[in-house]
């Protein structure tokens, strides 16, 4: 629960210096008087904004169950990764932790979650890449009684591609208690939030740490088995700077092109891989991807 500052003492400083001596208890009243006002104003919008984020939450835990009867009623069970899965996996019970999309780990298995969506309403993005068979799916739609966003991902990497096992983590994964959806093992969610962030251009430090600590702390995941499975899937190297409190690397500023902000986010990834050779195989396979996308017609 975060915990606003008391305004008290602000309010009441340097009474005790001011003024003459008869009124130093009057001053020291409308000083707490004035304390207190302020105290039952941070309540006022401090009970406010939780009680708009449990709303939220609230209503994103409704968006979440009626997709999850409309994969159930087609026999349909996709992994949800990151968001839901690490709230009810590892949050206390008082944290709130807000969502803005669902994510939905399917490996090879995309086009029967996508045929559920487009027959419930949902309209898919044009792809970025058309020759770039790895990137996520994204679905939107508007109806209120669903998630306006849905994201499909037969891996979690962005462009450079870790030998990682998703069909493994897929098959290991475990009723969620949501009808409709799975959860991957504590494990394997461990490792798919630090292999999302050290891909993710749009990294959140602070929301990232909050989500390790607790997945550390109340979720205890066998960590001989994270570090053991991190060597295999090539994220060792990630998992140590991120639990050291290092971060990947931002994007430049706005004023610099598209060009230069890709070539500075591939750059910077070379820190965050175990294999340069992977970087390399990766970044062929994607020039190679981005060259048919320019040459040949749709």
């Amino acid at each position: 629960m975060r915990i606003y500052p008391c305004p008290i003492a602000a309010a009441g400083q340097g009474v005790y210096f001011t003024g003459e001596r008869h009124g130093i208890q009057t001053q020291r009243q409308n000083g707490l008087q004035r304390g207190t006002r302020m105290i039952a104003q941070h309540r006022s919008a401090f009970s406010a904004e939780q009680r708009r984020a449990a709303a939220a939450s609230m209503f994103y835990e409704y968006q979440l169950n009626e997709l999850g009867k409309e994969f159930a009623a087609r026999n349909l069970a996709p992994v949800i990764v990151k968001g839901q899965a690490i709230v009810d996996l590892a949050f206390p019970k008082d944290e709130i932790r807000l969502s803005a999309d669902i994510d939905l780990l399917v490996g090879d298995g995309a086009e029967p979650i996508a045929t559920a969506l487009t027959e419930i309403g949902y309209e898919e993005n044009t792809p970025h890449s058309r020759h770039f068979r790895f990137g996520e799916r994204g679905f939107y739609q508007h109806d209120k009684r669903l998630p306006g966003y849905v994201e499909v991902h037969r891996c979690l990497d962005k462009v450079l591609l870790r030998p990682i096992p998703y069909a493994e983590i897929l098959a290991r994964a475990k009723p969620s208690g949501r009808r409709g959806f799975r959860y991957p093992t504590m494990e394997d969610l461990f490792l798919l939030v630090v292999l999302h962030a050290s891909a993710d251009i749009f990294f959140d430090p602070e929301r990232v740490q909050r989500d390790l600590l607790f997945l550390i702390g109340y979720g205890k995941p066998d960590m001989d088995i994270v570090w053991l499975r991190a060597r295999q899937w090539e994220l060792s190297r990630a998992l140590h700077r991120l639990l050291s409190g290092r971060h990947p690397q931002m994007a430049r500023a706005p004023s610099c092109s598209p060009a230069s902000k890709t070539g500075s986010y591939l750059m910077g990834q070379l820190l965050w891989h175990d294999s340069p050779l992977t970087v390399l195989r990766g970044l062929a396979k994607y020039s190679l991807a981005r060259l048919q996308d320019r040459l040949l017609p749709k």
